[in-house]
């Protein structure tokens, strides 16, 4: 099978889309602007590429020269999300915009045709229809005013990307993403993820503060069913895509802020809410469309959103539950003594024996007993909030929603030993 080039591997979606095209049997080449690669993506791609920058015409045609070809399929993924595009736009565009055109440049280079790209309902602005919206649409209306930079540069996007078809006998597809839902520790700062915030809070017994309008409707998706989509529209024959420009929604499932909350007490009935609305968030959340056609998706695409809002709500809450269970047991592993502390000397013992010894029985090739100072150093600093030298259970628990252990020792390696 020939290499899938996945440009921006590191975040939200190429994380997901290393693994899910690894299992689905393809020969994945991950590159991103980070050095170094998280342990994560190195555990499922076939190749790891760093600094790798979309502004970088010169990184772009190495990549590409070394492990493209004409059969090659690229995914460029590197895009700011709505909010963080609104606070830098110029620096939005260079990578958007900019990263589009180096990448098509490069894939010229060895006559790669096959590109996808992940668009967005920030595409669709104020005019666009309510209900039942095609990805058709943004082609067919290309005047329309998406009222954000982050609409106008993902269209200056489909632009280059035709212009690609038409001149260079290129296949590009892409796909109109709703927000995407997951459950995972951390994400971005888009608007739709107020709704991973919301369920975050629940699951801590914190009240959420609600940035948008409780009565909008906004299109989502879970993440195993996008993942599904996009395998199906990236391996799809050219002849089996009818839409214009191959472009099509992803659609999930959709729902008001005041539905997500209802479901969320089902399981957390002391569940609070308050209101402060974020002015950006708010704007783009009511000129974005309720909800995504499934029809183009269904028919060329054999796919169908599988995920319900009461299933993903049990889906979020659970992993966070068990991500809080799974941290009280690793902080009572290395609290050997049951102080409801741990310091520097019990960390030391416990990496050493569970993680970086456990790594020389599995044949890892870095052995490096003598960085374990190195890395207890580094953990006792990011989790000690309040300096004393010891770290209580909840500081620990704090530190791991966002962290592993065992990933931040194979990253630690990666990093300092590839």
């Amino acid at each position: 099978m020939p290499n899938t080039i996945i440009i921006g591997a590191a975040g939200a979606v190429g994380k997901r889309l290393c693994a899910a095209l690894r299992g689905a049997g393809a020969s994945v080449v991950a590159a991103d602007r980070l050095t170094h690669l998280p342990g994560s993506i190195k555990k499922v791609a076939n190749v790891c590429v760093g600094d790798v920058d979309v502004r970088d015409k010169a990184a772009l045609l190495k990549l590409f020269q070394d492990h493209g070809d004409s059969d090659s399929m690229v995914w460029n993924l590197a895009s700011p999300l709505s909010v963080e595009t609104a606070l830098s736009p110029e620096l939005a565009e260079a990578v958007t915009i900019g990263g589009m055109q180096n990448t098509i440049e490069a894939m010229n280079s060895v006559g790669a045709r096959r590109i996808c790209f992940t668009d967005s309902i920030g595409s669709f602005g104020a005019t666009s229809p309510r209900s039942d919206v095609a990805a058709r649409w943004l082609v067919e209306n290309p005047t329309q005013d998406p009222g954000s930079d982050y609409g106008r540069q993902k269209r200056a996007c489909r632009e280059l990307m035709e212009e690609f078809r038409v001149k260079h006998n290129g296949d590009p597809r892409f796909a109109v993403l709703p927000g995407v839902l997951h459950s995972e520790p951390v994400w971005g700062n888009g608007t739709t993820e107020y709704a991973l915030d919301a369920l975050l809070a629940a699951s801590r017994g914190q009240v959420f503060e609600c940035p948008i309008d409780p009565d909008v409707m906004l299109p989502m998706v879970y993440a195993d069913d996008l993942m599904r989509g996009l395998l199906a529209l990236q391996f799809a024959d050219e002849s089996e895509l009818q839409e214009p420009q191959r472009g099509y929604t992803i659609p999930g499932l959709s729902f008001t802020a005041n539905q997500l909350f209802h479901e969320i007490k089902q399981h957390v009935p002391e569940f609070e809410v308050t209101h402060k609305r974020n002015e950006n968030m708010d704007k783009f959340a009511k000129i974005w469309p309720d909800d995504l056609s499934w029809l183009e998706a269904e028919r060329d695409l054999y796919y169908e959103a599988d995920v319900t809002l009461p299933r993903m709500v049990a889906q979020v809450l659970n992993a966070h539950s068990g991500r809080k269970i799974n941290s009280r047991a690793a902080f009572r592993s290395i609290d050997t003594c049951e102080s409801g502390r741990i310091n520097d000397y019990m960390l030391l013992k416990f990496v050493r024996k569970y993680l970086v010894r456990g790594r020389e029985r599995r044949a890892y090739t870095a052995r490096r007993q003598d960085k374990v100072n190195d890395i207890v150093d580094k953990l006792i600093k990011e989790m000690d909030v309040d300096g004393d030298g010891t770290v209580l259970m909840d500081d620990f628990i704090a530190w791991s929603r966002v962290n592993n252990l065992e990933s931040y020792v194979d990253d630690y390696m990666a990093e300092n030993f590839a």
